[in-house]
């Protein structure tokens, strides 16, 4: 007797399709989690590198009683520090090549500083420029994020809403929200 049917050997195109389907789905779900993981890990490194630039400042201001000048330019080494304080200065994690480094600034007594990274966006949000408490207060610790300081006024130090800047980072509103990290002393 012959065989009509003949089992043919491999998969049929709805097999191949539904696996097809579900790997897409995986990656859609993997990829941007992996990319989450990115950025809060660069986030720690930027944190990381204020904190080491942090000490070196108020070691620098044991030794001087005063902080160091503010660089000519943003992002570039701040002057006094290598090699005596630390071996060298970091770079930012969301730096650019047109500001590499960790922006620097120093009130006009010289007796507060405030670092600032890019954050995630890329693009620096945060400037002390028209902000007078800023000259007045003294802030520390690290800033963004939901608990970032505040100055007398209520406002989050360096925001300027009437320049339209995204102000500090905040990590609530997503891995890709805009803002800078920051961190002010002593």
């Amino acid at each position: 007797m012959k065989k009509l049917f003949r089992k043919k050997e491999g998969f049929t195109l709805i097999e191949l399709l539904i696996v097809v389907a579900i790997i897409g789905i995986i990656a859609g779900i993997a990829i941007p989690n992996f990319l989450g993981a990115r950025t809060k890990a660069r986030v720690t490194r930027a944190f990381a590198d204020m904190r080491a630039l942090a000490d070196a400042l108020e070691m620098y201001y044991v030794d001087n009683t005063t902080y160091p000048a503010v660089p000519d330019a943003a992002g570039d080494p701040i002057p006094g520090l290598s090699p005596t304080y630390m071996t060298s200065q970091p770079n930012d994690p969301f730096g650019t090549e047109e500001v590499p480094g960790y922006r620097y600034y120093a009130n006009a007594a010289s007796t507060a500083w405030l670092l600032v990274s890019n954050g995630p966006d890329g693009s620096p949000d945060v400037d002390t420029t028209g902000d007078f408490d800023w000259e007045t207060d003294r802030i520390a610790g690290q800033l963004g994020g939901p608990d970032g300081a505040r100055n007398d006024d209520g406002d989050l130090y360096g925001y300027n809403l009437a320049a339209g800047d995204g102000g500090w980072y905040d990590p609530a509103s997503g891995t890709t929200s805009p803002g800078d990290l920051g961190r002010g002393g002593p």
